[in-house]
């Protein structure tokens, strides 16, 4: 009895072993260092007909992000986390998603871009609405945090029926870094006619504003460098 009591045990140990290693690894945000990367990423880990639930699972469960809802909007939704780079640039991502009446994923999007070609495209606004001109704004994003670089983000504002009330009709142009990493922040990178509310302008506020993992003082001894 003995003997057939360690040898299942041997057995529980073993099957668990293989369980632990082949478990999926859980997400982090941290873990992906530029638009390019999380794009990727979307289109192998979260396909078009995704549930609503596993995407939340990825992004708010495990990668701890904000969840905010589009009002009027139900099969809308952004996840949104902001990344302090040791105060010298506040890194927004702004994941959102369209889902169809059965909760399925409809198109993602990376700070305001289509993920899936083909599916959904970024809707286009018209320069004339009911017979009014269209207004354009040219307007800052406040971030007090990165106050060693860029404490605010300018981007211009399209706004067709000059009525700021309505979101619907907008869209802006701006431009932030390729790369989360305040080492190599990598090209600079354009947002054209994109959804403010998708955007790295949005005024949402996260949950929290997330240090940067690595060694603010080595990124302090970089950009002195930089500016020498």
């Amino acid at each position: 009895m003995k003997i057939s009591h360690m040898a299942g045990v041997a057995l529980l140990l073993i099957c668990g072993g293989n369980a632990s290693t082949s478990a999926e690894p859980i997400f982090s945000f941290e873990s992906v260092l530029s638009l390019d990367d999380m794009t990727t990423l979307v289109r192998s880990k979260l396909p078009l007909g995704t549930s609503r639930a596993d995407v939340r699972r990825t992004f708010v469960n495990q990668g701890h992000a904000t969840l905010k809802t589009r009002t009027g909007s139900p099969g809308i939704e952004k996840y949104i986390y902001d990344i302090d780079l040791c105060h010298y640039y506040i890194w927004r991502w702004n994941i959102s998603a369209d889902y169809d009446v059965n909760s399925k994923l409809l198109q993602a999007y990376v700070n305001g871009n289509t993920v899936f070609p083909g599916s959904t495209e970024k809707r286009m606004i018209p320069t004339v609405a009911g017979g009014e001109k269209t207004s354009i704004y040219l307007l800052q994003r406040p971030r007090p945090e990165a106050y060693k670089g860029e404490k605010s983000l300018g981007f211009v504002l399209l706004d067709s029926d000059s009525d700021p009330s309505t979101t619907d009709d907008q869209v802006l142009t701006g431009a932030g870094p390729s790369r989360a990493d305040p080492m190599n922040m990598g090209n600079m990178f354009a947002y054209s006619d994109v959804d403010p509310w998708r955007s790295i302008f949005d005024s949402d506020a996260a949950d929290r504003i997330v240090p940067y993992q690595g060694d603010c003082k080595e990124v302090d001894r970089h950009m002195e460098a930089q500016q020498r």
